[in-house]
């Protein structure tokens, strides 16, 4: 896989250098044995094909602190040595055990449906239990304190901490198939949502990243985000910032 990698990055320095020579020097360049062999590995020998397949295929998602982080490693190190190539394994950080498991998310009020969801990375579980409980919205509130009065209402709950998309078409849908003043009225009404929900959770004087903690800290049941990447049917999934008990879902 290393030597499929490298070759666009030396062709490109190649050509650059190239450029700037005459024919004679360009012509001396390309018939450097080096760079002929790296040519000739990248399109006659290629592996990438069935490394890819072994390593995205076979092992799949590598998420640091899962079983198949570590096998991808061990395979790494396997392939490096049977290519002749010394190769060890080196501690890097410390990093909490996480595998994902299966994962059903229903609401069960007003009515009944299943829902699309998944765990954050590194969420906590349930240990195999089900969980049910109402659902409530982070609150506006004026202040920090205003906020610590209102916070053990979360105890039981499941709360929702992310904004509300006006729209779920991505702005090219939008620019191909709307007016001028369909579109600039839909990016005025987003960025000022979003600039409203940014306000409400400094106000309760937490960040993005310390507020789910003060949750479960408070006792409640699960967070429930939602953070949209602007394309049709694509969510951007991140890590969990609860440790202890508290499963952190997106929707």
């Amino acid at each position: 896989m290393k030597k499929s990698l490298i070759l666009p990055l030396l062709l490109s320095g190649t050509t650059m250098i190239a450029q700037q020579r005459g024919p004679r020097q360009r012509t001396e360049l390309l018939k450097d044995p080096i760079v002929e062999a790296i040519v000739a590995e990248g399109g006659q020998r290629s592996q990438l094909e069935q490394l890819g397949h072994e390593l995205l295929d076979g092992i799949g998602p590598r998420l640091v602190g899962t079983p198949e982080m570590k096998q991808a490693g061990d395979w790494a190190i396997a392939k490096y040595k049977s290519w002749g190539i010394a190769a060890h394994s080196e501690k890097w950080g410390v990093w909490r055990g996480w595998q994902r498991g299966p994962a059903h998310i229903d609401m069960v009020y007003p009515r009944l449906k299943s829902l699309e969801g998944t765990q954050l990375a590194w969420s906590p579980g349930t240990n195999g239990k089900t969980v049910s409980a109402e659902i409530i919205l982070l609150p506006e509130v004026t202040d920090s304190v205003t906020f610590a009065k209102w916070l053990p209402a979360v105890k039981g709950k499941f709360v929702m901490i992310s904004m509300l998309q006006p729209t779920g078409r991505p702005d090219n849908n939008w620019k191909e198939f709307g007016t001028a003043e369909s579109v600039a009225k839909m990016n005025k009404e987003r960025d000022a949502l979003t600039e409203a929900w940014t306000q409400r959770i400094r106000r309760t004087g937490y960040t993005a990243r310390t507020l789910a903690a003060a949750l479960e800290n408070a006792g409640a049941s699960g967070i429930v985000s939602s953070y949209w990447s602007k394309a049709v049917g694509a969510n951007k999934i991140f890590g969990a910032n609860t440790k202890r008990f508290l499963p952190s879902i997106f929707l």
